[in-house]
C-alpha cells in the first residue's frame, strides 16, 4: 500500500498540529509558576511563612509534560506512517492522564497541605488559604490542546506530510525499461525515444 499524496489541506493540518503542540507546551510551562492557592500573610507550612502554592509544587510533572510537548513536535515532524499514528495514541493517552491529574490537583491539592497555623502577630490572620482559577484553567487549556494534536495525529497521522520525505524513493514500481526492441519500434514509428521521460 503506497502512502497518498499529502494535499496542501494536508500540510496545513500538519502545521496546526505543531502549533497546538508549542501552545500546548507553553500553556504547561507556563500554569506550573501560576498561584494555584492563594496564602493569605502569616500562615506557615511546616513551620514557615508560605507563599502561593503554585502548578510546579501542587503537581510537578507539569514542567516535564511541557517538556514531552515539545518533544512532540520533533517526533510528528520526523515520523511518518503508521509509526506517526501510534505516536498520536501515545500523545492521546498522556493527555487524558495529565488531564486527570491536573483536575485532581486543581480539586484536591489543598486538602494534601499540612498548615501550621499562624506565624506570631498575625493573629487569627486574614483569612484562609484559596484556590485560583487561572493557574488550573491554563493547564488544563494546554492538556487539551496536547489531547487536540494527539487526536489529529492518530486519526489524519498517516496523510500528513513528513519532513525529508521529498527526498525519499517513490513507493510505488518503476516503469518497466524499454527493452531494444522496443526502442527500434518507436524509431519505426518516427517517434523519438530520448525525448520521452
Amino acid at each position: 500500500m503506497t502512502n497518498p499524496v499529502p494535499t496542501a489541506t494536508d500540510k496545513r493540518l500538519l502545521w496546526i498540529v505543531v502549533g497546538a503542540l508549542l501552545l500546548a507546551a507553553v500553556a504547561l510551562w507556563a500554569s506550573s509558576g501560576l498561584a494555584w492557592i492563594d496564602v493569605p500573610r502569616g500562615l506557615t507550612r511546616n513551620g514557615r511563612l508560605a507563599d502561593d502554592v503554585t502548578g510546579g509544587q501542587s503537581l510537578t510533572a507539569l514542567t516535564p509534560l511541557a517538556l514531552f510537548a515539545l518533544a512532540a513536535i520533533a517526533a510528528t515532524l520526523a515520523t511518518g506512517g503508521w509509526l506517526r499514528r501510534v505516536f498520536g495514541v501515545l500523545v492521546l493517552a498522556v493527555a487524558a492522564w495529565a488531564l486527570y491529574a491536573v483536575l485532581d490537583a486543581a480539586l484536591n491539592g489543598m486538602g494534601r497541605i499540612s498548615w501550621s497555623g499562624w506565624a506570631p502577630g498575625y493573629g487569627d490572620g486574614p483569612g484562609e488559604p484559596a484556590r485560583t482559577l487561572l493557574g488550573p484553567a491554563v493547564a488544563v487549556a494546554g492538556v487539551v490542546l496536547l489531547g487536540c494534536a494527539g487526536a489529529v495525529l492518530a486519526w489524519r497521522g498517516r496523510l500528513l506530510p513528513r519532513m525529508g520525505a521529498r527526498y525519499s524513493a517513490p513507493g510505488g514500481r518503476r516503469e518497466r525499461e524499454q527493452s531494444r526492441p522496443d526502442l527500434w519500434q518507436a524509431l519505426s514509428d518516427g517517434d523519438d525515444p530520448t525525448t520521452r521521460s
